[in-house]
């Protein structure tokens, strides 16, 4: 039975202003015929397997899709196109093989239809299956990758029961689509990596762009840079944003909160520098972990991001 009980506020709340929208009108749920094509796609990640120590990353795609009634439509300059809305990829909670490969499809099926995602995760494990479901469905690109991240998640595993949110940049360069002088990392932090990783990194070739590079020379400046290198010979591009790349005071709820981060304004900087790129292809905004996040404030900064990649579109 419906509840017919009256709400006693509902005389005191304001009416919607249909001249100001607010951001969650932005994403619309997908009709089943509606083409694809170019169309800027919205799809959740929620499995946070990868951090059995600190859960909760699970629950990301719906904060960030809850916090993106803080904003409107409108920067200033830009009104964001509506995007498609696919909800989340269906993903077992206990058997991480099988998570990861109901992702790859996933990720799989999307590239193939000509869509350009973002996805909403989710621990940063699930990039790996994300991009290797973007090599099955386009083997012949030439992808250039960039990451914002305190870390440089080149792991190495055993198998595909045993991934972490330490793997998905060693499984994007086991794929045909990546290599290490095609991938810029930026916001790398001492004390986060070990020297063998960084060994690793560097024999592969990778771009390091560490904090101290970003408070020398300024976020745009670095990320331009980052962007060049990463993109030279490449023929699309696909962003990848850990949330614990940002300093803990800007957002604390991540699965690997951290120190000596970028502060909000610069990851915005950063994001919006990458997304004028054209051969941006797909995205994705791992490791909001809601549990963790006072006051909302790394969901509403997520959400954000999201603004940033969705208004670049075209």
């Amino acid at each position: 039975m419906p509840n017919t009980t009256p709400d006693p506020l509902a005389g005191l709340r304001a009416a919607p202003d249909p001249r100001d929208p607010r951001a969650p009108t932005l994403l619309r749920p997908w009709d089943g015929q509606e083409a694809m094509e170019g169309r800027a796609i919205v799809v959740g990640v929620p499995y946070d397997g990868g951090i059995p120590s600190r859960p909760g990353a699970r629950f990301g795609p719906r904060a960030i899709r809850e916090a993106l009634s803080s904003f409107g439509t409108f920067d200033g300059e830009r009104h964001v196109t509506p995007a498609i809305d696919l909800g989340d990829v269906s993903v077992p909670t206990m058997n991480g093989a099988d998570a990861h490969r109901a992702i790859e499809e996933a990720a799989r099926q999307v590239f193939a239809s000509g869509a350009r995602p973002v996805f909403l995760g989710g621990d940063h494990g699930c990039t790996g299956s994300i991009i290797r479901g973007l090599a099955a469905a386009r083997p012949d690109i030439a992808l250039a990758l960039m990451t914002l991240d305190a870390h440089l998640d080149v792991r190495e595993y055993d198998d595909e029961a045993h991934l972490s949110s330490g793997t998905p940049f060693r499984r994007a360069l086991e794929t045909g689509i990546v290599e290490g002088a095609r991938v810029a990392m930026i916001g790398i932090r001492r004390f986060a990596n070990s020297q063998y990783y960084l060994d690793f990194a560097a024999g592969r070739g990778i771009h390091l762009t560490t904090m101290d590079e970003v408070e020398t020379h300024g976020a745009t400046k670095v990320a331009k840079a980052a962007l060049y290198r990463a993109t030279s010979g490449a023929n699309a591009l696909y962003l990848s944003i850990d949330m614990d790349a940002c300093d803990a005071a800007f957002a604390p709820g991540v699965s690997a909160a951290g120190i000596g981060g970028l502060t909000a304004r610069e990851m915005i900087e950063i994001v919006r520098t990458a997304c004028t790129d054209p051969r941006l292809i797909g995205a994705d905004i791992m490791e909001t972990s809601p549990p963790y996040d006072q006051d909302g404030r790394t969901a509403k900064l997520a959400a954000r991001l999201l603004l940033e990649i969705l208004a670049a579109r075209p």
